[in-house]
C-alpha cells in the first residue's frame, strides 16, 4: 500500500477562530520546499495547544483527499470550501483511506519513518472553520476524520515523496473500524478500555 504526497501543509503562524477568538493552527498553507519532520511534527508548523493537537502521538495529521468528495455531496452549500488542505491536515494524498489504513501501521516517507497512532478526534474548531455546527459529528459518523502519526525516525520530506506501508502489526484494526468500535462503546455508555487491545493505539484513547 503506497501513495504519493500531493500536498504538505503547515500553519506558519497563529490564527484565531470562533466567537471566543480561540488560538488555532487549523489554517494550513501548502509548502513545496523540503521540510524536516521531527518527533514533535513538521518544522515551522504552528500548533496552538499540544494537549489536543500536536505532541508525540499527534505529530502529523493525514487526511484522505477522497474524503472531500463525500463532504461536498453531503454539504453541497459548502462545496467550494471543501478543498484539500482545508480540514487542517499536514499530509494530503489519494489512495490511503480510513478503511485501509490501520492503527500501528508503519510508513516510510522521504527519509522519515512514521507510525499511525490514532484517529483524529475533531473538535469544535472544525465546525467554526466551515461555519457548520454538524460537521464534527458528520465526519465521525462517516469515519472520515483522518489520522495522526507519531514519528519513529526523524527525516526530510517533500511533496512528491512516496509514502509506503512497511509494516502492519498483528491483530491491528483500521481507522474506520476503531471509530465503529468506539461508537458502539459510547452507545452502550461503556468506557473505552476495551480499545486497549488495539496494537499501536495512543494511550490517551483509553482515558475517555
Amino acid at each position: 500500500m503506497q501513495s504519493t504526497l500531493d500536498q504538505i501543509l503547515i500553519a506558519e503562524k497563529e490564527s484565531i477562530i470562533g466567537p471566543d477568538n480561540i488560538p488555532t493552527g487549523i489554517f494550513k498553507t501548502p509548502v513545496t520546499e523540503p521540510l524536516r519532520l521531527t518527533k514533535m511534527g513538521l518544522e515551522g508548523d504552528f500548533q496552538a495547544d499540544r494537549r489536543v493537537h500536536g505532541g508525540l502521538d499527534k505529530a502529523v495529521h493525514h487526511y484522505a483527499a477522497e474524503n472531500y468528495a463525500v463532504l461536498k455531496q453531503a454539504l453541497p452549500h459548502l462545496a467550494e470550501k471543501f478543498q484539500p488542505g482545508t480540514i487542517g491536515e499536514n499530509f494530503s494524498c489519494f489512495d490511503l483511506i480510513e478503511e485501509d489504513v490501520h492503527i500501528g501501521d508503519i510508513f516510510s516517507v522521504g527519509t522519515a519513518i512514521v507510525q499511525v497512532s490514532q484517529p483524529r478526534r475533531p473538535c469544535m474548531k472544525l465546525n467554526y472553520r466551515y461555519g457548520n455546527a454538524y460537521l464534527v459529528n458528520f465526519v465521525i459518523e462517516q469515519q472520515i476524520t483522518g489520522w495522526y502519526y507519531r514519528v519513529i525516525k526523524e527525516g526530510i520530506i517533500q511533496v512528491g515523496d512516496q509514502i509506503s506501508l512497511t509494516e502492519r502489526l498483528t491483530e491491528s484494526v483500521s481507522i474506520a473500524e476503531l471509530w465503529r468500535q468506539w461508537s458502539e462503546l459510547m452507545d452502550k455508555k461503556q468506557s473505552t478500555l476495551p480499545l486497549m487491545k488495539t496494537p499501536g493505539l495512543a494511550m490517551e484513547w483509553l482515558n475517555y
